[in-house]
């Protein structure tokens, strides 16, 4: 064990953070009720078809109550050249507490709460999703995924009450954990860095970490609400039919697409509204 001396530590330690736990113990993730399957594969791997037919295109796939998102992304070191990149897949899935124990839970029966390293994800539950891959999806968005290396991870989000704790102070995810619909993690996780290096940089700390408090409290409050809005349908799978209304019933594909058209202009929109406009 070590210790070291300093005028402010900043807990920026993500979703699990142990400084968040020591000022906030009850402020938990709480589970959104579905999990994201992930699939990336090397561009010279995607059959011939599918690359012809979606490769370039961002293209979305809308089984009943699930939701896919697939496009193309860098390769590795970043590299950008055709026949170099990589086609990524995100498949949103609902599951509930008990089904995700399930998934959760590796061929020695040990549980992994919160999320299991893709090497210990079970074969029944590899096979199981690629089955329905097969049996759901486009079938060149099926061939990608059966091809690819995946894995899932349970979508979680969180909303801290307080964010300043003497001379400590928390950022990104150990703050507020946004769900991955609106892509704006790093983005809040950057903003969030800038105005407390602003904040703090006179003799004032303790002012310094009011002002900033009051301003990315409300910040990140709005950041997480507009993701769980985005996120609504796929929660919603979880309820009784009975009790689902507007959205949660059934997504338009024309409401989706809207959606993801103006998740920018809607962040943009939020950070006006914070006076956040010199960080954006």
């Amino acid at each position: 064990m070590t210790r070291e001396r300093g005028d402010l530590l900043v807990g920026a330690d993500g979703i699990r953070s142990t400084v968040r736990e020591q000022f906030l113990p009850r402020v938990q993730p709480v589970y959104a009720g579905y999990v994201a399957w992930r699939a990336v594969l090397d561009e010279a791997r995607v059959p011939r078809e599918a690359h012809r037919d979606i490769f370039e295109l961002y293209t979305f796939c809308q089984p009943e109550g699930e939701q896919l998102l697939g496009y193309p992304v860098p390769g590795h070191d970043g590299d950008t050249v055709a026949g170099r990149r990589r086609y990524n897949i995100v498949w949103y899935r609902p599951a509930d507490s008990v089904a995700l124990d399930d998934m959760c839970t590796d061929a020695s029966g040990r549980l992994h709460s919160g999320g299991i390293a893709p090497s210990l994800i079970r074969d029944a539950v590899l096979a199981a999703v690629k089955a329905d891959a097969e049996a759901l999806l486009a079938p060149q968005l099926a061939e990608i995924f059966l091809r690819s290396e995946i894995f899932f991870q349970p979508i979680f989000d969180l909303e801290s009450p307080a964010l300043a704790f003497g001379r400590v102070a928390l950022i990104g995810d150990a703050a507020f954990v946004v769900r991955p619909h609106v892509g704006a993690g790093a983005t809040k996780a950057a903003i969030d860095a800038m105005v407390l290096a602003d904040c703090v940089g006179g003799r004032d700390m303790a002012g310094g970490l009011g002002r900033f408090e009051s301003v990315q409290l409300p910040f990140g409050r709005d950041m997480v609400a507009l993701s769980r809005q985005q996120g609504a349908y796929l929660s919603a799978q979880l309820k009784p039919v009975a009790q689902r209304r507007g959205d949660e019933w059934h997504r338009e594909v024309a409401a989706l697409l809207y959606a993801h058209g103006t998740r920018s202009d809607q962040i943009g929109e939020i950070v006006a509204a914070r006076g956040l406009d010199a960080y954006f």
